[in-house]
């Protein structure tokens, strides 16, 4: 039967059925070719989206990216932004380069305290704690350290560093692959946010291609999250060595 119920001719197919066969051939080719313009506009699509990731959105916070010799003494904390722990406990060498980053601009007078942040989402599994760890045994007086313990993400860090913490102004030390991610954030939460790169340069070419992979993802949803902002665990204002290590002011000469 053909279409309406009336019976098709003996060989000569339905319409319907042809142009279902015709529609999506048809769309892809044109005489029995490709159509270039498809594939050049998916070219085109690629090429101008690896551009927006890999070098525009890199270029929105090169301004605030320093080198650990050019960053001017900022008086101002440092975040340190948590990765991967090992069965152990312990900082793997990732984490453990951006700790190493930071505590040489601690060292150099360049930051004031530390403010480490990572997950702790199971009980067994515990970046903060591990930072801490890391840097008491490195001789960092408890005094200047705090820990958040709901930095799930680069987003959380940030917002609860600003509304939790209090931190207006500060340093961040992360991931060479990861600091323009993590500034491009702190600038659309309004914070005044400077960066030094933990370098990746010593690790294998497969691992930091993993890096980056990663990072190709995370830097589209940090823009989808700048127009619909995710939901993050704040709590009131904790308190930071901001609040204990200032000195008072002196009082007026007579």
């Amino acid at each position: 039967m053909g279409p309406f119920g009336r019976e098709a001719s003996p060989g000569v197919p339905c319409r319907g059925s042809m142009l279902g066969r015709m529609r999506w051939p048809g769309l892809l080719s044109l005489g029995g070719k490709p159509r270039r313009w498809l594939w050049v506009a998916l070219a085109a699509l690629i090429a101008g989206d690896l551009f927006w990731t890999f070098l525009w959105f890199p270029r929105q916070s090169r301004d605030r990216i320093y080198q650990e010799a050019d960053l001017p003494a900022t008086h101002a904390p440092v975040l340190i932004l948590g990765a991967a722990v090992t069965s152990s406990r312990e900082p793997t060498q990732v984490l453990e380069a951006r700790l190493e980053t930071a505590l040489r601009l601690y060292h150099a007078k360049k930051v004031k305290w530390f403010l480490v942040s990572g997950d702790n989402r199971a009980v067994n599994y515990n970046e903060p704690m591990a930072m801490k760890r890391w840097l008491v045994k490195q001789g960092v007086p408890l005094i200047h350290i705090v820990s958040d313990f709901a930095g799930r993400r680069t987003h959380d860090s940030l917002k609860r560093a600003h509304s939790v913490f209090g931190v207006q102004r500060m340093v961040v030390v992360t991931s060479d692959f990861h600091l323009p991610r993590a500034l491009f954030i702190a600038r659309h939460l309004g914070m005044q946010a400077y960066g030094v790169p933990a370098s990746t340069e010593e690790f294998g070419w497969s691992k930091r291609l993993g890096f980056w992979g990663r990072e190709y993802l995370a830097r589209h949803l940090a823009y989808l999250d700048f127009w619909f902002p995710p939901d993050t665990l704040l709590g009131p204002r904790e308190p930071t060595p901001d609040d204990w290590l200032t000195e008072p002011a002196k009082p007026a000469a007579p």
